[in-house]
């Protein structure tokens, strides 16, 4: 355990419990207090791994905590992490803040500092790619009756952005911003269709039993996300992995959409140019139906 662990409240409630713990649970227990710095930054699956226990082992040592589930967990322990540094102010607010942005900083360090966060994510997920994973998935989309975009909170927004992108070169692209209805859309695919999930976590539990529907379904599925293990991916055919990592307290940061955004443009053009002259003629007429909305 770190030297600051006895001064973390929420560290010293695990210890407290620790003697009532399973012994799957107290594994959780002993990598939490042994590394929490960075438990802040795994996915649910990343610490089951680390353990070597199963999901269901982690979400009961969540629940012995009294919280409410894993993402609960991880706000309070990034919450906790803060508090036990109270002498650091800087600290505190480069967790809360965007870019690791301080309220000391200058007004042009917070738009170098912004933009950082923007420009590594890109670069990450620039050294992910996977172009054989690309190709496969472009192959789904051409081959496909439909493609339904999928994604709940930002991601949904994300999902949006990515109908409309594809709605410039392919007219069989949907997206629907309700997620009851997304559930519904998901339930009536079958194998002639393809399904995008974007999740940055991929934990998401409406999205998970949105893959899960549509694979079932036998529906082609391509999911965006910066984890290859997690609920969601066991249900992908492909996995497109973006790089960036936000802090639990900036759940829905704009660089992790950036690089979602980013991995989209990338299937988007190898599509394009895989069907280019059909492509083409559809990108026109789309731009033509809306010249008389612009001045």
């Amino acid at each position: 355990m770190g030297t600051d662990a006895p001064q973390n409240t929420f560290l010293l409630n695990i210890q407290s419990i620790y003697p009532s713990l399973t012994k799957a649970e107290k594994k959780v227990a002993d990598y939490v207090l042994q590394d929490h710095k960075s438990v802040r930054f795994m996915s649910i699956n990343d610490l089951a791994d680390a353990c070597n226990v199963s999901l269901t082992s982690v979400f009961r040592f969540c629940k012995a905590l009294h919280l409410k589930g894993y993402q609960d967990f991880r706000v309070q322990l990034t919450l906790s992490s803060n508090s036990a540094s109270d002498s650091d102010t800087a600290r505190e607010e480069a967790e809360m803040l965007p870019g690791q942005v301080t309220r000391a900083d200058s007004f042009g360090a917070m738009v170098q500092k912004v933009l950082q966060s923007h420009m590594s994510p890109l670069k990450e997920t620039a050294a992910l790619v996977d172009m054989e994973a690309v190709e496969k998935a472009s192959k789904m989309v051409l081959d496909s009756d439909q493609v339904r975009f999928f994604g709940v909170g930002g991601s949904m927004l994300t999902a949006m952005e990515g109908m409309y992108k594809f709605l410039h070169i392919m007219p069989n692209v949907y997206c629907l911003s309700d997620s009851h209805m997304q559930t519904m859309a998901a339930s009536t695919l079958n194998e002639h269709d393809t399904a995008i999930f974007i999740s940055y976590s991929g934990s998401s539990k409406e999205l998970v039993e949105m893959a899960k529907s549509a694979h079932e379904n036998h529906c082609k599925t391509i999911g965006i996300t910066q984890y290859s293990n997690s609920p969601m991916t066991q249900y992908m055919d492909v996995i497109l992995l973006c790089g960036g990592y936000e802090s639990p307290l900036q759940e829905g940061a704009f660089p992790s959409k950036t690089a979602h955004m980013f991995m989209l443009d990338l299937l988007f053009t190898e599509v394009y140019r895989s069907r280019f002259l059909y492509s083409k003629r559809i990108n026109e007429q789309v731009t033509e139906s809306i010249t008389n909305k612009v001045y």
